[in-house]
């Protein structure tokens, strides 16, 4: 069991390290990577009515029509900026010069790769040619030392364009600042998907009622796993595996990551928490109680022959199993809620574009993120393209979307709404599953008790935060 758990954990690292290639530089979940705002067709300003109120917005109407959506106004120093981004093969600039069709600015995409872009930017920057924006993320250590600016002094972020993301833009504030944004906040790694078929014919309760019944928790979860786990000839090997987990999700759901980012400038390290501990022993108890739990590397495969009943995932195994969502077999929930939590929590990712210190054009930075904010809810808000998709049969929908809209739309509307409370990943900045992963999923359920490997590397935790943080 512990070379399979070792060689998944491997292999989910590579897939992320994939989808942050793949995400890069505007790109989106939704299938889209021109990211050209398009105004809308009823954008013609209306005789005698400053839309601009006053100089505060751009000279035509909002987003598809939604007043709360309108464009801040900038005073650009020029019509250029330059981005660094760190996703090789992102394609032509052009597909993704955000600016053109409403701000007018031009954005030159400077590429390198994710072992050398921390390199090329400080080449840069040292040189006097520091790009304008750089997708880094949460980049501590260059933070602290005084390479990037926060977003906030130039960004208005009390304007509608964030209003529906309030919540996960305040998550963001550290020193006064907000020094990392992204188009919408990324919460596709918080899915439950299960097989619909096969709880069908064992004629067990689906996760989607429970969910629908305000009902889907840890509790539930693992209800549904043991109703499906079938070994009939109880040889050890089952015929199909009641679920696998991704075991953050016994963690984010408490309402903390590993590491927690304060608006003051410091972290929590919180490997010695309750809800740390409560997540850990459930997830082991799982695995090793329950014996329902799948072990192997090769989940996307197993799930789509349907040897495994539930599962949770990102959205991207998808790619695994096209037959099944043609068929309509299979269902999406978002990950159940620890009982004992006070609200309902989903983890997300909400860090890409940072604001050099040494931008030559910081209002057109400002304008590249506000445009990229507003192409993201003119996807979200475009009625005909809505229409369009909603034509199309569900097999071609997963032919042309990669799964259906309907998971689209709960994906990225119900499992945003404010029925749910972020938590922002903040660990990974940390390399924080390369240092502790054999601690944290490996010993465990080797029988170690979590309270001796949790006291044994917090010191270890609180030193590489020390490590970080040092100017």
């Amino acid at each position: 069991m512990k070379n399979s758990r070792f060689a998944k954990v491997i292999a989910l690292l590579l897939a992320l390290v994939m989808l942050v290639a793949m995400t890069a530089c505007g790109n989106n979940a939704q299938g889209n990577d021109d990211t050209t705002p398009t105004p809308a067709t009823d954008a013609t300003p209306t005789p005698g009515i400053d839309l601009t109120e006053g100089g505060k917005y751009m000279d035509y109407e909002g987003a598809g029509g939604i007043d709360d959506y309108r464009l801040q106004a900038f005073d650009f120093k020029s019509n250029e900026i330059t981005l660094l981004s760190a996703a090789d093969g992102v394609g032509d600039p052009a597909k993704f010069d955000a600016l053109r069709d409403v701000y007018n600015i031009k954005c030159e995409l400077v590429t390198t790769t994710v072992f050398d872009i921390s390199t090329r930017y400080i080449a840069m920057y040292m040189g006097d040619e520091a790009p304008d924006v750089a997708r880094f993320g949460l980049p501590i250590s260059m933070i602290n030392k005084g390479y990037f600016s926060g977003w906030e002094e130039y960004i208005n972020f009390d304007l509608g364009l964030w209003k529906d993301i309030k919540s996960s833009v305040d998550n963001l504030w550290f020193r006064g600042h907000i020094y990392t944004i992204f188009n919408t906040p990324a919460r596709w790694d918080n899915v439950c998907w299960y097989n619909k078929d096969l709880f069908e014919e064992a004629g067990v309760k689906t996760p989607t009622e429970y969910y629908e019944e305000g009902n889907w928790t840890w509790d539930t979860f693992r209800e549904c796993a043991l109703a499906m786990h079938t070994d009939s000839d109880g040889d050890g090997i089952p015929e199909i595996w009641g679920c696998d987990v991704e075991p953050i999700m016994f963690i984010w759901t408490t309402g903390l990551d590993y590491i927690s980012m304060n608006k003051d400038g410091t972290f929590t390290n919180n490997i010695m928490s309750d809800e740390i501990a409560r997540g850990i022993t459930f997830y082991t108890e799982m695995v090793n109680s329950d014996g329902v739990v799948y072990d192997g590397s090769d989940t996307g495969a197993m799930f789509g022959a349907g040897k495994i009943a539930l599962m949770s995932a990102n959205c991207w195994i998808r790619t695994f199993f096209p037959d099944l969502l043609k068929q309509d077999s299979v269902a999406i929930v978002p990950y159940p809620k620890d009982p004992k939590a006070d609200k309902y929590y989903l983890g997300e990712g909400f860090m890409a574009y940072n604001l050099s210190a040494k931008a030559s054009n910081p209002e057109g930075a400002a304008a590249f993120v506000c445009a990229q904010r507003y192409h993201q809810l003119m996807l979200e808000h475009d009625a005909e393209a809505k229409a369009e998709r909603e034509a199309l049969s569900i097999s071609e929908q997963v032919d042309t979307y990669g799964w259906p809209n309907y998971m689209d739309d709960f994906v990225f509307g119900e499992m945003r709404s404010d029925k749910f409370t972020p938590v922002l990943d903040v660990s990974g900045a940390f390399d924080f599953n390369t240092n502790f992963s054999a601690a944290l999923w490996f010993r465990p359920l080797m029988g170690e008790p979590w309270a001796t490997i949790a006291s044994e590397i917090d010191p270890m935790i609180d030193e590489l935060m020390a490590d970080l943080l040092e100017e």
